[in-house]
Order: structure tokens, then C-alpha cells, then sequence
């Protein structure tokens, strides 16, 4: 049975969340939660905190460490988004098993290690075929020799860690105790880097200060830069080419309208739910949008302008959050903000009305607006059919989502994709952190003409099936099958489109 853009987005979600669990496994990171009543609690899987009730999942990257001296002020280091995990000796890898999925017999080889003197953490490391590293503060070679003989076949290293569970919890709680007072910080460690992470809303010399004394190579900090930072201050009520009409925290989230009558502006006023009666619009000259922008409780946004992109025939806002928080509630709530544009100022026909400059995400497609008629002469009016607004369930198919490199598919299930017929596609990848070559064919041949070279803008619905035993992928368009074996992660063969 197909599936609906909405319900693949929402499996999409799960699979991608699942597997970076899996990657971390039991790494000690931030794991909250936010319950009904709208507070914060840590679960079980996670051994960290956040400095603000109002605050949810925190996203706590991929910190890194320096043994140089930091570069940020009082020798503190920046946290490195790219720094990789901990590894183990490079004569403990072999070239199989490649894993593909989460087919790792994890839990197995998680309960053995918490026996072992030593253990401190499991992880998967997607860089070296998706194999289970253990983490030892002791005698790492011996368990190597122990884990090749207890899991004969299995993907499994033993990894000496740099800093202990308990050492960085304690280091934690010290960056914890220096944190107390600011308005939003997070806290993470994670053994399979040996660091523990600190997120602050600004990296400026008075929030860096209270980390000074505790300065240490095992100590990143996260925040925006002060030049970054957003800055504090009222509502504006309008810009050179805007002006505010009303703005309330009500109304639908990931929304978007235009009146250019006052007719469509009473409608779209009372549409926004924003209360009382809307100010005076002179029609001959301005043209009204209503942005339904979103934010998570505790996190109210700000409309500090309204971009107007004549190239990419596009209007949209630009939202910011004020304070810099370090985390937000994922629930999504409705702010509304009416606006009035000059005509003058508006782009040629079509144009499209968005929330930002980015296109909406996938399962709110009613997000954009887009006016097909011309608005730039004075005076000029667009009928209720001039404004074409795509919904989940308007009747047409939703068209997939395109394939990109570094995309994860749920294996066993067939997923449709656009794919990229310009590209050479002998290699296909990253997808699920593994290259694919394509088995059975001669170089530059895995690209038969029935898949179709003429395909619309370039795209083909394609089919991906993805199997873990053994590790195989197969790309279908047009009844045209080819299979692909999955390249080790010494491999660095990569995916080129013309």
C-alpha cells in the first residue's frame, strides 16, 4: 500500500531518530522529554540536563576536542560539530561484516560488556561499516581477544576511552554548578569522545568567564558568536518596505495568505485569529500578508523583517528567537503576524509566500501561498482562484521526495524517490552511511536508457529497496532493476552527478 507524503515524513523521522540513537546508544547524552503538563524530565536513557524548564530536547551536535589551547576566551574550546568518535587499534577491523541498517546484535553484545571489568560505553561507528564499539577504561586488547571469541562474525571492536563515565560526570556537574543563573544552557558528556559539552546562548566574555577555572581539553562550549547573536529589543512595527498590522500568539502554525481587497483582508484577519479589527490598508497602493509562523513553547519568535526576493519570486519573513535560547519545545504553535507590503515593491507574477527563505517542510506543503496574479499595479485584485495553496489531501499525488546523498531508508520496505538521472550512478551514496557500486555491469553502465534520459526536470521515480542479510540495495525505474553491493568505509568511491 503507497503511503501518503505525510505518513513517509513521519516514518522518515522515526528511522533517522532511531538510528542516531543507535549510534549513540548508551553514549550519555541529552535525552529529555517534555511531558503533558509541559515540563522537563530527564528519561532514562540520558544522563544530562538542561538550566531552563522551558527548554526541550536538546540537540546536543557532535562536540570534539582540542588538546591545543581553545580558541575561544580564557583557553576554553569551541565544540566541533565534524570531530569523530573514539576508535579502536586499526588491526582490530576487518572488511566485513558491512552493517547497513541496525541489524547489530546490540543489546546482545551490551549486556556481555557491562560484565567486563572496565566498560564504560557502546556506540555504533557508521565510519568503520556501521560496527559496535565498546568503550574500556582498562585492558582493551584483552577484551578484543575476549569479544572475538564470544561473537565470532560479528562487527564488534573493544575502544580504550580517554576519560571515564565517572570523570566526566563529575566535570559535568562542576560546568553545571558554574551555569546556574543564565536565562538557557544544556549539558551533555559523552564518552565516545571523551568530552563533556556545554551549550550557552552567547559566547560572549561574561557566560565564558564563569567556565574559566574549569578550562580543561575534556571541556567544549557551544553558543552563537556575540556578532551572531540575536539581538534584544521590542516587536518592530515595520521595516522600508513592511509595516506591522497585528501580530498574537493564536492561529494556525506553517501558514501563509494574501488579500489585496478589504474584503480578503477581513476574511484572512478573522482566518489569523488575531483579535479586534485589523487598521486601515490603502488597497490602491499595499497588499496585506498574513505569515502563521511557528514556535516551540518557550521559544516565542520575532518578525525582524520581511525579505522580498525578486529573483526567486518569493516573499517571506525573517523570524529569529529572542535570548538565544539553547533549546526549544518540538511542539508547534501558531503565532500570527499580519503585514502590509507596497505593491512597488512586489515580484513579477507568479511569486510564492513563505515562512522563510528555505521551502516549507515535508507534511506542511499548505505553508506557501503562491499568487498567480500581477499585484504591482495600483489597485489590482486577485480572485480566491489566483491564490493556489497545495494541501496533503487536495486529490493529486504527492510527488516524493528527491534522493540526496546521506539520506537513511528503512531496509525491507521498497521507498519511492526521485532520482537524478544526470548522475553517473555506478556509485549511489551515502545512503544509511554506506556507498553502493552497482554489481554486474561495466563501468559506466549501470545507466540503462530504458530508465529514461528525458525524464521531467531530470527526475525519475525510482524505487529503493535496501536488504541487511546480506547487505544489498536495489534501485527500479521503469521495470529496469540494477543491484548494488555496499562499498567498505575504506572505500571512498563517491556518488558524481553532471
Amino acid at each position: 500500500m503507497a503511503m501518503s507524503r505525510s505518513e513517509r515524513a513521519l516514518v522518515t523521522a522515526a528511522i533517522m531518530a532511531t538510528m542516531l540513537f543507535l549510534s549513540s546508544c548508551a553514549e550519555n547524552n541529552t535525552v529529555l522529554a517534555t511531558d503533558t503538563a509541559g515540563t522537563t524530565r530527564t528519561t532514562e536513557a540520558g544522563t544530562s540536563e538542561t538550566g531552563s524548564t522551558e527548554t526541550g530536547p536538546i540537540d546536543t551536535g557532535n562536540p570534539g576536542v582540542d588538546e591545543a589551547v581553545g580558541d575561544l576566551a580564557f583557553g576554553l574550546q569551541r565544540c566541533d560539530p565534524d570531530a569523530p568518535r573514539l576508535t579502536a587499534d586499526p588491526s582490530f577491523y576487518r572488511d566485513e561484516p558491512i552493517y547497513v541498517g541496525n541489524e547489530q546484535p546490540v543489546e546482545r553484545v551490551r549486556d556481555w560488556a557491562r560484565t567486563q571489568p572496565g566498560f564504560e560505553d557502546i556506540w555504533l561507528d557508521r565510519d568503520h561499516n556501521g560496527w559496535i564499539s565498546i568503550g574500556f577504561s582498562q585492558d582493551a586488547a584483552a577484551r578484543q581477544t575476549d569479544l572475538e571469541s564470544e561473537f565470532p562474525g560479528v562487527g564488534v571492536v573493544a575502544v580504550e576511552v580517554i576519560a571515564t563515565d565517572a570523570e566526566l560526570r563529575v566535570l559535568r556537574d562542576q560546568v553545571s554548578d558554574a551555569l546556574q543563573g543564565l536565562t538557557s544552557w544544556g549539558l551533555s558528556h559523552s564518552v565516545s569522545r571523551g568530552l563533556v559539552e556545554a551549550s550557552v546562548p552567547v559566547l560572549d566574555e561574561e557566560t565564558l568567564e564563569r567556565l574559566a577555572p574549569l578550562a580543561d581539553p575534556r571541556l567544549c562550549v557551544d553558543g552563537k558568536d556575540p556578532s551572531d547573536a540575536v539581538r534584544d529589543g521590542p516587536q518592530p512595527t515595520g521595516g522600508d518596505h513592511w509595516r506591522l498590522l497585528g501580530t498574537e500568539r493564536t492561529g494556525h502554525p506553517y501558514r501563509t495568505g494574501v488579500a489585496t481587497t478589504p474584503q480578503q483582508y477581513a476574511e484572512l484577519w478573522d482566518e489569523a485569529g488575531v483579535s479586534g479589527e485589523g487598521p486601515t490598508v490603502d488597497f490602491e497602493t499595499e497588499i496585506v500578508i498574513w505569515f502563521g509562523a511557528v514556535y516551540g513553547s518557550g521559544c516565542p519568535v520575532r518578525l525582524d523583517d520581511v525579505v522580498i526576493d525578486t529573483d526567486r519570486q518569493l516573499v517571506h519573513g525573517d523570524f529569529v528567537l529572542p535570548g538565544n535560547p539553547t533549546a526549544c519545545n518540538s511542539d508547534a504553535n501558531g503565532e500570527a503576524y499580519i503585514v502590509a507590503i507596497p505593491r512597488d515593491r512586489l515580484p513579477e507574477n507568479p511569486f510564492a509566500v513563505q515562512l522563510t527563505s528555505q521551502d516549507p517542510p515535508g507534511g506542511v506543503p499548505e505553508e506557501r501561498t503562491t499568487v498567480q496574479a500581477d499585484l504591482r499595479s495600483p489597485g489590482s485584485t486577485a480572485a480566491a482562484s489566483d491564490f493556489v495553496v497545495v494541501g496533503l489531501d487536495d486529490g493529486s499525488p504527492p510527488r516524493p521526495d528527491r534522493f540526496e546523498p546521506g539520506m537513511v531508508i528503512e531496509d525491507g520496505y521498497p521507498w519511492t524517490l526521485l532520482f537524478d538521472l544526470s548522475c553517473d550512478v555506478d556509485i549511489v551514496g551515502p545512503l544509511n552511511d554506506t556507498r553502493w557500486r552497482a554489481i554486474d555491469t561495466e563501468p559506466g553502465s549501470a545507466h540503462p536508457e530504458q530508465w529514461g534520459w528525458d525524464a521531467n526536470d531530470g527526475l525519475n521515480e525510482a524505487e529503493f529497496l535496501l536488504a541487511t542479510n546480506p547487505p544489498q540495495l536495489t534501485i527500479t525505474i521503469n521495470d529496469i532493476t540494477i543491484t548494488y553491493e555496499p562499498l567498505g568505509s575504506a572505500d571512498q568511491a563517491t556518488m558524481n552527478c553532471a
